[in-house]
């Protein structure tokens, strides 16, 4: 009998429009590493123009955009005979107005902010991908504890901790995981606010040091999606910002220090952030009377 190597299966095309950049640049960070073939457009006009110039399996749009809306856009491709699923995501749109446009076959509606778990779970239901449904799942992306495996009696060494430093300067990130290195922390980088958030949803790190100065997403930005989907994760804003403290104890920030860092007060919070209970970090979303730490020149 003849063996056949099958095919291989064709990488699925989608195109996002969204006209706010830092949401266009995470969802196409979010969506190609799940391994989706994306294209990102600023408008509804730009999105149209793309979708007559090559095929796409599924399109991702924002609703209130300029030059032509996400509604008017999927009612123009409706209208061209053009039958793609369709995601919208609308901070103004309500599941109740949608079912008053049941003829546009919208695949699925998603109010902003939304959860990124939620998000992608629509992308492959929108797609028939119940396989890989099933795996997203399974990933950190939602605040949901992951399966830990049997432990061997042969298993001598301690878990290291994971902590993830964003910051857009390579001299900081480089000096900061020397020093954590040093301690045993194992550690990851970003350089930008997109993609502190990708790599924190892919592997999920004990804490992060967040840089608010940033580009394509400030630490702001980065903070506030974290902490949607994660928001039992410590965050330690550093910053060379002025007047940002405020700020940080209104979102509900684990600490702060404003740079030039402090590297043993520094040091000091990160281990008694990631050696504390996940219980200790429940209050910092259900107490009120919690302030963020303000990490200074005396020890903490």
């Amino acid at each position: 009998m003849k063996l056949q190597t099958p095919l291989p299966t064709p990488v699925q095309r989608i195109l996002v429009a969204e006209d706010n950049e830092t949401v266009r640049g995470l969802l196409f960070s979010v969506l190609t590493s799940e391994g989706f073939h994306v294209n990102v457009t600023a408008d509804g006009e730009e999105a149209w123009d793309e979708l007559h110039r090559q095929h796409y399996d599924l399109l991702v749009t924002d609703h209130e955009m300029p030059r032509l809306t996400g509604l008017n856009l999927i009612e123009r491709l409706r209208n061209a005979g053009m039958r793609l699923p369709i995601i919208l995501a609308s901070g103004s749109l309500t599941p109740e107005l949608a079912q008053d446009y049941a003829p546009l076959k919208i695949a699925a509606l998603i109010p902003k902010p939304f959860d990124l778990w939620e998000f992608l779970n629509a992308v492959h239901d929108a797609l028939g991908t119940a396989a890989e449904k099933s795996a997203a799942a399974k990933r950190p992306y939602a605040n949901s504890p992951m399966p830990r495996p049997a432990v061997s009696a042969r298993l001598t060494s301690p878990r290291r901790h994971h902590v993830l430093i964003a910051d857009d300067d390579a001299a900081v990130r480089g000096s900061l995981a020397a020093v954590l290195e040093s301690e045993g922390y194992a550690v990851d980088e970003a350089s930008n606010g997109i993609e502190a958030v990708t790599r924190a949803l892919k592997h999920k790190p004990d804490l992060v040091l967040l840089d608010l100065n940033m580009p394509q997403a400030d630490g702001w930005a980065a903070f506030n999606q974290l902490d949607r989907v994660t928001p039992l994760l410590p965050v330690i804003v550093i910053t060379a910002r002025p007047n940002q403290y405020q700020e940080a104890v209104r979102v509900g920030v684990d600490a702060f220090m404003e740079k030039p860092l402090n590297i043993p007060i520094l040091v000091s919070a990160v281990k008694r952030l990631t050696h504390e209970e996940e219980g200790r970090h429940v209050r910092r979303i259900t107490d009120r009377a919690f302030v963020t730490r303000l990490l200074g020149s005396a020890p903490s």
